[in-house]
């Protein structure tokens, strides 16, 4: 009844102190980029070792960290790099035992040593150990190592390695579930992911999904997480996609590789054919890259380096046949009195079917009692999306107790904006990654070690609309509108409906946790600073968007069936901060028991484009509707 009293009072002493200490900090949020190892020592009788010499030894790096078993004869490492260590136990009058164990991503591994009697002098190698299972926590979570993420076709493509969470069961595709991209966890919606990249934020706020790329060839270890996770990790109700990077090691090793897809691999889809498109349009992906790691100072200073580029060519096909008047077709509606010339000239400058047939709404249509002969635009435009990746480790072992390790990504998207239904309206798109992060690891004593980490992300965009030319205003117009034809297939001329708009979204993170093993519990409490800058412009049809029924109505200049245009330039700011705190107690009660304590608050605060909303006070209604500035939660609790 002591040792309980003493643990509830040792229990409240922390959240007191932790309180504390989030009011003087910031807000928390860490990301285990790392994995622990624990377990009991015993004798041959099944008893425990207590003041046993336990050590793992980084296999690749020969970094060497220490501990003691308690009294109850247990030991622990948090904090240690994804890999392979060898773990050695040393105690007066046992037997030394050796043997390796793999430490994973987000994962403590349970790994208990026996020593048999006998001069420490004498060590045993034990060969052909087992997997190590965490039985410290009830999390559902699947970890894939460097040789999956190589070899499983699905890492190589795509999302890269972000597909293999589709072979877990409870993981889904994204299907009709809702706004956001990445898999479905659960049933959830994919906007309620948490991506991370060596625990940094990796999330992008707009459609919601991941932002930055690694390479399969270049990640160590990917943890899928999908329920039951500690208050660690937080963000998201859904699923938790975590990776890491690989890193050098004390022999210098490289790779160089190449993937590829072309047009000669695949049949011809039949939705093309039902085009009049009877061979494949172009499509050619090639990813090639190479990578290098090795020691800068051997047992010290390590480097590892990735480089990719994958160029993807292709052609853009409409997913539907887009069809318009023939070049006969454009006269006679010219000859027609009471026609608009600005809407047939401008119209047909950009859609003339080169000959009558093959569409599937019309073969022909009637404006003022007069057939037009209508065809389909063979719609096969270039494409090309190319990319490039870099990434970059460092990992700097000052001593058994001091670890650095950074990190950075960049990521460059190239391609042709086809947000467009005719080709000569595409545009090009650059799209800029960074992604850098610094983690300090230091161990102030075997049962007290902490990480502090620093982390940027930034992406930008910017979508354009053709701005010279006959392509840069329609005739009659200011600005080149988006124009629809119902009984044409649907077809739309104008530039991206979403266009003009541009978003930069910049991450700016701090964090600290701290671990401490006080008897039989094992604590972790972390805090964490997140700062967001987001300016955005988008004005929703900002050139005007009008869509007729018929092409008699459009080119008489009746009225659209549907027409809009908003006016302004006014951007968004998406600026926004989020403070929180965890804390989290593995208290085992017996040697057959463990309780798994933890509590997470979060504070974000609503974005500060939110708070022009009461600049539409002017519109109040008493008692309808109020224009006021939104206010974020505050009573954000998590178990």
């Amino acid at each position: 009844m002591k040792q309980l009293a003493s643990s509830i009072k040792l229990a409240g002493f922390l959240f007191a102190l932790f309180g504390l200490l989030v009011i003087g900090a910031g807000f928390a949020y860490g990301q285990a980029i790392d994995g622990n190892v624990v377990g009991t020592v015993l004798d041959t009788q099944g008893a425990v070792v207590v003041g046993a010499e336990i050590s793992a030894t980084n296999v690749a790096t020969n970094l060497t960290v220490v501990a003691k078993t308690n009294s109850a004869g247990e030991y622990r490492f948090d904090n240690l790099e994804v890999g392979t260590y060898r773990l050695t136990a040393k105690m007066t009058g046992f037997r030394t035992i050796s043997e390796q164990v793999d430490v994973e991503l987000n994962k403590t591994s349970t790994r208990n040593v026996s020593l048999t009697p006998g001069a420490t002098s004498e060590t045993i190698e034990v060969s052909g150990t087992p997997p190590t299972i965490d039985t410290t926590t009830s999390q559902l979570q699947s970890t894939y190592e460097q040789k999956e993420l190589q070899d499983l076709p699905s890492a190589s493509t795509g999302s890269g390695v972000l597909n293999l969470s589709l072979l877990e069961a409870g993981v889904g595709s994204t299907g009709g579930l809702g706004a956001g991209s990445g898999p479905s966890i659960g049933g959830a919606r994919p906007r309620e992911n948490n991506f991370t990249i060596e625990g940094t934020d990796n999330n992008d706020k707009t459609v919601t999904g991941p932002l930055v790329m690694v390479p399969n060839d270049a990640v160590a270890n990917f943890t899928v997480i999908q329920n039951q996770f500690s208050p660690e990790f937080g963000h998201s109700a859904g699923g938790q996609f975590n990776q890491v990077i690989m890193s050098g090691t004390n022999t210098i090793h490289g790779r160089v590789y190449e993937y590829f897809q072309n047009r000669n691999l695949n049949a011809i889809d039949q939705e093309l054919a039902n085009e009049g498109i009877f061979s494949n349009p172009r499509y050619d992906n090639n990813r090639f890259g190479g990578e290098v790691g090795g020691p800068i100072v051997k047992n010290k200073l390590f480097y590892f380096a990735n480089f990719e580029y994958n160029p993807i060519g292709r052609s853009a096909t409409p997913s539907s046949a887009a069809c318009a008047p023939t070049a006969a077709g454009w006269a006679t509606i010219a000859g027609l009195p009471g026609v608009n010339k600005n809407n047939v000239t401008g119209f047909s400058a950009q859609a003339t079917a080169p000959s009558a047939g093959n569409c599937p709404s019309e073969a022909s249509t009637v404006v003022d009692g007069a057939t037009i002969p209508i065809g389909v635009l063979p719609i096969v435009a270039p494409n090309y999306q190319n990319t490039t990746s870099l990434v970059t480790s460092m990992d700097y072992d000052l001593s058994s107790k001091d670890q650095i390790r950074g990190r950075y990504i960049y990521n460059r998207l190239l391609e042709i904006d086809t947000g467009a239904e005719l080709p000569q309206f595409f545009t090009s798109l650059t799209v800029p990654f960074h992604l850098v992060t610094l983690a300090e690891y230091h161990t102030f004593t075997p049962n007290i070690a902490n990480e502090f980490r620093v982390g940027f992300n930034r992406t930008a965009n910017d979508f354009t609309v053709p701005t010279s030319g006959a392509l840069a205003k329609f005739p009659g117009l200011d600005a080149y509108p988006n124009l629809t034809i119902d009984e044409l297939g649907s077809i739309n001329v104008g530039p991206d409906p979403n266009a003009p708009q541009y978003a930069t979204q910049n991450t700016y993170q701090i964090e600290d946790n701290l671990s401490w093993i006080r008897g039989n519990h094992s604590l972790k409490v972390g805090l964490d600073l997140r700062k967001q800058i987001d300016p955005q412009l988008f004005i929703q049809r900002s050139r005007g968007d009008y869509e007729w029924s018929t092409l008699g109505d459009f080119v008489t200049d009746q009225i659209p069936e549907f027409g809009q245009r908003s006016f302004g330039s006014a951007g968004y700011s998406g600026d926004d901060k989020m403070y929180g705190w965890y804390v989290n107690d593995v208290w085992k009660v017996s040697r057959n028991l463990s309780l798994n304590l933890g509590v997470r608050y979060e504070y974000l605060t609503v974005p500060f484009g939110w708070s022009q909303q009461t600049l539409n006070a002017i519109s109040d209604v008493p008692g309808l509707i109020t224009f006021g500035n939104p206010q974020a939660p505050k009573h954000d609790f998590m178990p």
